[in-house]
Formats: structure tokens, sequence, C-alpha cells
């Protein structure tokens, strides 16, 4: 229940991105066309195609959208695939925990450091990682106990 209401502000934050992030893109085209560039507008788009990128990899874990992952364990015996499943989320959760915790600690070491033309704390990119990291982790949590049939079906 909770991580449907999660996924569903993570599509609407990544449709809203999109939608900016093309708005953003289209006037520096045009003010491109007129010999004037927009400060700040590249910085801007790479910030949203940061966190974008990110939560987007949160919503592929959600779904167990991870190809390379799902490719080599559905081939697997139908014995032993359960097993697979579950060292391949705890290598996963792990990697993602790791993901948070360091991704903490950069986010806080960078408060002092700013962009270089909107003058954004550069937290404000880093902050993506541990972010992402967090709802991954809470997602391949979640997944542990709901049933391999159901989540495919989600």
């Amino acid at each position: 229940m909770i991580a449907k209401f999660i996924v569903k502000v993570l599509y609407v934050t990544c449709a809203v991105v999109i939608g900016i992030l093309a708005l953003i893109v289209l006037t520096q085209v045009v003010s491109r066309f007129f010999n004037y560039s927009l400060p700040g507008t590249e910085e801007l788009s790479r910030l949203f195609i940061v966190w974008m990128t990110f939560l987007g990899s949160s919503i592929a874990v959600y779904e167990r959208g991870h190809l390379a992952v799902n490719f080599f364990v559905k081939k697997s015996n139908d014995k032993i695939r359960p097993y697979l499943y579950l060292i391949v989320n705890i290598i996963l959760g792990l990697f993602f925990l790791i993901l948070t915790v360091y991704g903490f600690i950069f986010s806080y070491q960078s408060l002092d450091f700013t962009s270089s033309t909107l003058q954004l704390p550069m937290t404000i990119f880093y902050l993506a990682i541990p972010v992402s990291s967090l709802l991954s982790t809470y997602f391949i949590i979640q997944n542990f106990w709901l049933p391999q049939d159901e989540s495919e079906a989600v």
C-alpha cells in the first residue's frame, strides 16, 4: 500500500521533471536561435536529468525491471530460482544500503560547494543518490515478503 503510493509519487515526479526539462531545453534552443544563451539552463537541465535518472532506477527496482539480473535468474532451474532471487535481492540490498550511507555522507560533505552558474548547493545534485538508494532499499525489503508471481503482475 505505502509502496504503491510512493511509486505513484515517483511516476508523477518523473513526468513533471520530464516536462520541465523539455521546457528548459526548448527555451535554450530558442534563445540560441536569437544568439543569446540563457545562463543556468544547462546546469538546471543537468540537475533534473540526475534526479530523473536516480528516481527512475528506484521505480525499476520496485518493478523488478533490471533486465540483466532477471534474464539470468529466469533461465535457471525452477528449484534454485527462489534462492537466486534471494541472493540477488541481498546483494542489491547491501549495494543500495552502502550507497545510502555514503551518499548521505558525501551530500553532507558537499554543503560548502556551489554550482558554477546558479550557485546552488552541490548537495542538491548529490542527494539524488542516497534518496534513490533509500527508496530502492525499501522496495527490495518489501519485495522479500511479496511472492514473485504477485510482484510481476504489479
